[in-house]
């Protein structure tokens, strides 16, 4: 739980060129078609991958590590894009915690589009820079076109997210619910069939034939030579399969798959779309981010005995931000009782996902790192949440972390039940107390760099 402290003392700061019109611009047709395929923006806290489908999907993630994991210090997205002259519109369909704060359907201003180069949004001022993948890890490949990924966006909206279509015809989806797998028809006119299942990259190739509200399909597989028959009945507009036999004898696991659904043409219009973030306000918040401050904070936790420990903590800040990139750094020292620590931070407010992400260290455990998401909950009074990365909080906690922007300062609070009961609470308060000074910064520095040398040889990573 000391990471919680130090999470706290780090977010009480941390919240703290359009094309001209004398260019002939291309039409939003080929612009669109220019933009498909897959994009990574870099920056010192993690890559954020974007892949933009033609059939209107966009599958992305930000990676704070190179594992590319999407179960572990990551955060997803998916959901509809389509383009309307000078804008991307986004629809968030389903993601990770703490997006759902964010609007749901967003436009951010579409600054350049090349063959590799795309720079979208006009905050942080310069835009975020991708750049075309020519060459994407086979990792993250299996991640955006397998199971994981699918049974995610199911477990948590219903929605099944379709493979990236193989046909342009009449096409029908369905999940299989334990594995992930998604599976997929492909009706021809002329009554030929092909089916696609997961990414095992074994089609099944046959016929196919309705009669009423029942569809009937037969083939073989295309590697395995297997003898497939599937019967399916419409039941509120969806078919349901009802048998499957595969070389002639039934099998049962096939009727867990979800009803299929029939896939249509993804229509996203400009309507209701938000900025979310005027530049005005995002000028705002970084410059009250560049700072030196201090803040104090009472720790209240229970202990083995059951009984509530009470501890104060104080703490100096300094921290900067830059508009242009919307790059954060900050260090911070927290005093205790029985001595002090410092944290280092590294941030990046990422345009795409308008969200702020960190990670961050202490000297208590300078092997490990730990990831959060930042989202603006409330613009009048500023309101941040805090959200950890899956796989960082136990399955048994609820974690709460949130900040308020007052005129005198920071109102924070952190807060962490337990099966249900409150286990953890800090609550403080943050106070500027100058501008960020560069001398002040490089004498944190110095200190943090000795601190960590001599911890880190000494101290193992912190338990998971």
């Amino acid at each position: 739980m000391r990471y919680l402290l130090a999470s706290f003392v780090l977010l009480t700061l941390l919240v703290l060129s359009p094309v001209s019109d004398a260019q002939e611009k291309p039409g939003v047709e080929n612009r669109a078609s220019s933009l498909v395929g897959t994009w990574v923006s870099r920056s010192k806290v993690g890559d954020t991958v974007v892949r933009y489908r033609k059939d209107g999907w966009f599958i992305s993630a930000f990676y704070f590590t190179r594992q590319y994991s999407l179960t572990r210090d990551s955060v997803w997205t998916v959901g509809h894009w389509a383009l309307s002259d000078d804008m991307i519109i986004l629809h968030r369909l389903a993601g990770s915690d703490g997006l759902e704060l964010v609007p749901e359907k967003r436009k951010l201003a579409l600054k350049e589009l090349t063959g590799n180069k795309l720079l979208i949004g006009n905050v942080p001022l310069d835009g975020q820079a991708f750049e075309r993948m020519e060459e994407i890890p086979s990792s993250i490949e299996k991640q955006f076109s397998g199971s994981v990924l699918a049974r995610q966006v199911y477990e948590q909206e219903e929605i099944i997210l379709p493979e990236d279509a193989k046909k342009d015809v009449e096409s029908y989806v369905g999940i299989e619910k334990v594995s992930g797998r998604t599976i997929r028809f492909y009706l021809s006119p002329g009554g030929e069939f092909l089916g696609s299942i997961g990414n095992e990259n074994d089609d099944l190739i046959g016929k196919w034939e309705k009669s009423g509200d029942f569809l009937i399909i037969s083939g073989v597989t295309e590697k395995q030579k297997l003898a497939i028959l599937l019967e399916l009945r419409k039941i509120e507009g969806q078919y349901k399969l009802f048998n499957v036999e595969q070389n002639g004898e039934q099998r049962p696991a096939g009727l867990n798959t979800s009803p299929f659904q029939k896939i249509e043409p993804v229509s996203l219009s400009i309507d209701g779309a938000e900025k979310y973030l005027q530049v005005q306000a995002f000028n705002d918040w970084y410059a009250k981010l560049s700072s030196i401050s201090e803040g104090s904070a009472v720790r209240k936790q229970v202990a083995n005995d059951g009984m509530i420990e009470e501890a104060k903590t104080s703490s100096k800040l300094v921290f900067k931000g830059d508009i242009k990139t919307g790059q954060v750094i900050g260090i911070t020292k927290v005093f205790e009782e029985d001595g002090y620590y410092m944290t280092e931070v590294d941030g990046q407010y990422d345009a795409f996902l308008g969200a702020s992400l960190s990670k961050f260290r202490s000297t208590k455990f300078p092997k490990s790192f730990r990831y959060q998401i930042g989202v603006i909950s409330k613009l009048e009074p500023r309101t941040f949440r805090w959200f950890f990365t899956s796989g960082a909080i136990p399955k048994t906690d609820e974690y709460f972390s949130q900040q308020v922007e007052t005129q005198a300062g920071l109102v924070s609070k952190i807060a962490v039940k337990r099966d249900g009961k409150i286990f953890l609470e800090i609550n403080g308060v943050g106070t500027r107390t100058a501008d960020f000074d560069k001398k002040v910064w490089d004498e944190f520095k110095a200190s943090a760099e000795a601190l960590f040398e001599i911890k880190k040889d000494k101290l193992p990573a912190e338990p998971e």
